[in-house]
């Protein structure tokens, strides 16, 4: 009889549990059916107009900010913020302290990365990241950059875009042997911007100043670190713009200036009677030009040099 009236028990405590559980599963406490609720917010137009201005106008003051503080803690705030134009901004701040721009050099826009590359207090542990870039726009800053240091330059020469290695040989901290294998670039326009680079190695300039390409020696001519060797030999070239080029350098030595002061050209000598480095023996010559206005500008200029020249030899 114990057995016959356990058995229905067990049964019905099965069933009890089964129906505890169900309730567990599948019924929605309060809390849960309030976030379940759909959002019946009802914003009016005005509200939301006002809303979206004062959004924008925060913005606006964010970036603003990170534009111009020189606050190391502000930046670090703002270099996490969820606008990537705060963060831009916060990546071209030279104030933006090292760890924030490492963690800039991760950011998924490549625009911010690259204002972290043309960043002039980039840390050379992020150069050293950014240098292997997928993006060639970040590689293109980091080569442009003229606070880039040397090492990071050197890989950035052997880069595969024609565009980055172009940047690296214009960029005056490049190394002078780098230049030189540069020079020999197979992409014509990459060696043309070594023929403009003020460091560029003399046997490299005087090989391009021979170039049967008048484009280099146009380039040699306008170098500003082209020696007196290289301006000399560019006196007697038979492009007129080569030759007004080098009347106009500020490095032509005197003798060369004399030479040009003869010259055919009317715009040559012009160059060389308005050269500071334009000596009496070539300005006497210029005294008598064909052209007025070459003679008057000669003649003022001896006229001056005359003066100080007769009063000094007085004064002795």
């Amino acid at each position: 009889m114990k057995i016959y009236f356990l058995v229905p028990s067990l049964r019905g405590l099965h069933f009890c549990l089964i129906c505890v559980l169900w309730m567990l599963v599948f019924t929605t406490s309060p809390m849960e059916a309030q976030r379940n609720r759909p959002d019946t917010t009802v914003v009016e137009d005005r509200e939301f107009l006002r809303l979206l201005q004062q959004s924008k106008e925060l913005d606006e003051e964010q970036k603003w900010r990170a534009k111009r503080t020189t606050n190391v803690r502000v930046l670090r705030r703002l270099a996490d913020d969820e606008d990537r134009g705060v963060r831009f901004f916060v990546a071209f701040n030279k104030s933006t302290p090292a760890d924030a721009l490492l963690k800039l050099s991760d950011d998924p826009n490549e625009s911010i990365r690259w204002a972290v590359s043309m960043n002039p207090s980039i840390p050379e542990d992020v150069m050293a990241i950014l240098v292997s870039d997928y993006a060639e726009i970040v590689r293109l800053g980091l080569a442009a950059n003229p606070n880039t240091a040397t090492e990071i330059l050197t890989i950035l020469a052997e880069d595969v875009s024609v565009a980055v290695r172009r940047k690296a040989a214009a960029n005056p901290n490049t190394d002078p042997f780098i230049l030189g294998v540069l020079s020999k670039d197979t992409e014509r326009s990459v060696r043309l911007v070594v023929a403009y680079n003020s460091n560029t190695p003399l046997f490299v300039m005087e090989r391009f100043s021979l170039s049967s390409d008048e484009a280099f020696r146009l380039a040699t001519a306008e170098n500003k670190g082209a020696s007196s060797a290289v301006l000399l030999s560019l006196c007697f070239d038979n492009s007129l713009d080569v030759r007004r080029k080098v009347a106009n350098h500020s490095a032509m030595p005197g003798s060369g200036l004399l030479r040009l002061s003869e010259d055919e050209d009317l715009d040559v000598r012009k160059a060389v009677v308005q050269n500071p480095n334009t000596t009496i023996a070539a300005l006497e010559k210029l005294a008598f030009d064909a052209d007025g206005s070459i003679r008057r500008t000669a003649r003022n200029r001896l006229g001056k040099l005359l003066k100080k020249q007769i009063a000094t030899d007085r004064e002795r």
